[in-house]
């Protein structure tokens, strides 16, 4: 991140070349000098590269950190992935490679939000709404970024302006109490500026509620989660899309679609395609990387008649999780699925979970069984708040496996530590998880050159 706005002050003479109002279509150079900015195309270059940062966040690694270090899914290639195992044995370093890129790629999405919302007040748009409409974008996406931040990494610095470069080194943790008070300023400033639908790939204001709630629910505030996720569910403008509609590339913007990152096949030299289907579901000895294959014990949770059994795949006694498409050329790395980072059966259960939480279990349950019933499973048997809590907590992972939410599930709720001990000693792995690894470590290469101190443990 320092070195990020580093180099973009010291080539301060270069600037974007225009590109299309279209999220496919990426800025070619580096955000770099403010003359650049004249003009609405000018700043709607610099949206667009917001947005692509997070085509790179959730490409890989944020679904791989989702996942791999819970008893949802494992490595199943002998190689190691860019160093992926380490996060299936708990051992992983402040050099790892993953480590760095989501935090770079974080702050590089952050850095280029900050920038439009420097410049965008003092150029002319086509529209009052429509600059209104980017901004609460731009907010929308840094309350999102730093609400992964500091679950993964804990204190991390809080960057809201475009600094001269020469402070650059002097950058420290913000305590993230602090960081919590600005991503629910940034959310529900969105909340206020965004339109209740907007097109592909953008942010409309139910995906910035519940980025929201979801804030709140790590923070046990259930009352405050449970009032965005009602406002969401009252608005009818989501539902459950048919199991066999939900997934792929020709269900993309279905009913359920909440928010999503964008990915397309065929476009600007086959470098906008999504690689799900050639890492997380082709085995390793059919050609793919085998970076995401699901735990056999989670198969077997699997009732005989739920309608998900359809989306895993087994191969030499192997289960793959199938719900992305190939690509239609040559290039592995070009297909066109999309990523839910919200979809309407997760907010459903987190509804559920707010309302059990909130002393509600019979309408919890309700909810729960809307997520059930497209299953084709019958409704929930939890009757007391505890076994609703267990009953959430499973149709979660039933559900959104292979998306990239258990790891942050376990978090949340306080029971990363024992759920995977108890997980590890069940399967007789001899790996224990200690408190340290319930925050990553700061990438060792911030740590070097800024005054940031080390997370405990690394």
């Amino acid at each position: 991140m320092v070195l990020k706005r580093i180099f973009t002050y010291i080539l301060a003479m270069l600037f974007f070349v225009a590109c299309e109002n279209q999220l496919d279509q990426l800025p070619e150079t580096n955000i770099l000098s403010e003359n650049f900015y004249t003009d609405q195309d000018n700043v709607e270059s610099t949206v667009t590269a917001a947005y692509n940062e997070l085509q790179n966040l959730y490409d890989y690694y944020m679904i791989l950190w989702g996942e791999i270090p819970t008893d949802n899914t494992y490595v199943q290639a002998p190689n190691s992935n860019g160093g992926v195992r380490a996060l299936e044995d708990f051992s992983w370093i402040s050099t790892d490679g993953f480590v760095g890129s989501i935090w770079e790629n974080s702050y590089e999405g952050i850095f280029y939000v900050n920038t439009v919302l420097d410049v965008i007040e003092d150029i002319p748009y086509d529209s009052e709404s429509l600059k209104n409409i980017r901004i609460g974008e731009m907010k929308f996406i840094r309350g999102l970024l730093y609400d992964n931040l500091t679950t993964i990494y804990g204190d991390v610095p809080l960057v809201l302006t475009i600094d001269d470069p020469v402070n650059a080194f002097d950058d420290t943790r913000t305590p993230v109490a602090e960081i919590y008070g600005q991503i629910e300023t940034d959310l529900l400033d969105a909340i206020a500026l965004l339109p209740t639908s907007n097109s592909a790939g953008r942010a409309n204001e139910y995906a910035a509620r519940a980025i929201l709630a979801k804030h709140y629910m790590k923070r046990q505030m259930f009352g405050e989660a449970e009032d965005q996720l009602e406002i969401i569910v009252g608005s009818e403008q989501y539902d459950l899309a048919p199991m066999d509609g939900l997934f792929g590339v020709d269900n993309e913007g279905n009913v359920e679609d909440v928010f999503s990152v964008q990915y397309a096949s065929n476009l600007d030299g086959m470098s906008e395609g999504s690689r799900y289907y050639y890492i997380f579901t082709q085995p390793d000895d059919q050609g793919g990387m085998g970076a995401m294959a699901m735990e056999s014990s989670l198969y077997d949770l699997y009732e005989v008649d739920d309608l998900r059994r359809n989306l895993i795949n087994e191969s030499s006694n192997v289960y793959y999780i199938n719900k992305w498409t190939p690509s239609p050329n040559s290039n592995r790395e070009d297909a066109g699925d999309n990523h839910y980072v919200v979809r309407y059966a997760d907010v459903l259960l987190l509804y559920a979970e707010c309302l059990n939480e909130n002393n509600n279990t019979p309408l919890a349950g309700t909810y729960l069984d809307l997520v059930r019933e497209r299953a084709n499973l019958t409704g929930t048997t939890a009757s007391d708040q505890a076994s609703m809590r267990t009953a959430i907590a499973l149709e979660r992972r039933l559900e959104l496996v292979g998306e990239g939410h258990r790891w942050f599930d376990l978090l949340r709720t306080g029971t990363a530590i024992q759920t995977m001990n108890d997980f590890f000693t069940a399967e007789n792995r001899n790996i224990t998880v200690n408190p340290i690894r319930l925050l990553a470590p700061i990438p060792q290469a911030e740590v070097d050159i800024t005054e940031m101190q080390q997370n405990p443990g690394y």
